[in-house]
């Protein structure tokens, strides 16, 4: 008896691994830890044993599934791409402090001020 669940085995799996797990999903994870069936066996809808055919009865679709499916977005929302981070800005290199080829100390002070409103320096 096949059956056509939409949910993928890594949603079984982590709906199983969560702490307010439903009983019934508890129990489907106990047999898989047992070796009794597999959640790829379950998500493929190919699992005749009783405990995975009880996840697809009318009333886990109305207490399972949904937590079912708010996991299956959970994993959509985790599988899109990021935005690439903006370009960097180009930046100057960095100075060593040791460099004072761009600072003059002396020269500045030799040079008459070059603007007529100025204050002149005392002499």
């Amino acid at each position: 008896m096949a059956l056509e669940p939409s949910f993928s085995a890594e949603v079984f799996r982590r709906a199983a691994a969560r702490p307010d797990c439903s009983p019934r999903l508890s129990r489907a994870a106990d047999a898989v830890r047992e070796g009794k069936f597999t959640w790829e066996d379950v998500a493929a809808g190919t699992c005749e044993h009783p405990l995975a055919l009880a996840l697809f009865a009318p009333q886990a679709k109305e207490k399972v599934w949904p937590v079912l499916a708010a996991i299956e977005a959970e994993l959509a929302d985790e599988q899109l791409p990021e935005a690439p981070p903006p370009p960097p800005r180009p930046r100057r290199t960095p100075v060593a402090d040791e460099d004072f080829s761009d600072v003059t100390y002396l020269e500045d002070l030799a040079e008459p001020p070059s603007h007529p409103a100025w204050p002149r320096r005392p002499r």
